[in-house]
């Protein structure tokens, strides 16, 4: 949403929370949160999360946190919601596996760049991740650090 992306599927750390960026391009209500767990794993969980942006489009507080989804079989992994999104605004999909997990992955090779440059001095990032977390972070997050790739969340509205 808006972006095609090549279908590939990548495995991320466990406890790192990961943040990509979007921008509404009409007033809906997002119903659901969705994930394609590619690699079943006993114990393994991936918790998901929109969250608002502040006043220069940072991440700020969540809209919605998922409780952890079990991952110890593959396919879509859902978390229903009732989050509004507002045209013109942005706003941050988010994503905590536990465990080792494989996704469906934004990298810089399925996504147009979303921050930062490519520049010598500045590296190419589409978002953002925090480590070391145990849950979903129930406010702005801080320590973040620039990501280069992140599991692929999906949404759906109604």
């Amino acid at each position: 949403y808006p972006y095609s992306y090549i279908a590939n599927s990548g495995s991320f750390t466990s406890g790192t929370q990961y943040f990509i960026p979007f921008t509404a391009l009409e007033d809906a209500t997002i119903t659901a949160l969705e994930i394609q767990c590619y690699s079943a794993r006993a114990n393994g969980t991936v918790s998901l999360g929109i969250y608002a942006s502040d006043g220069n489009n940072d991440i700020a507080n969540p809209l919605f946190t998922s409780n952890p989804i079990n991952c110890s079989t593959t396919g879509v992994k859902n978390a229903p919601c009732n989050v509004q999104i507002t045209k013109g605004k942005v706003y941050w999909l988010s994503a905590l596996p536990i465990g080792a997990t494989s996704f469906s992955c934004n990298t810089l090779d399925s996504l147009p760049l979303l921050k930062g440059s490519a520049t010598a001095t500045q590296t190419a990032s589409i978002g953002y991740c925090t480590t070391n977390n145990a849950r979903m972070a129930q406010s702005a997050p801080a320590n973040k650090v620039d990501a280069s790739a992140a599991p692929r969340v999906m949404f759906i509205t109604g």
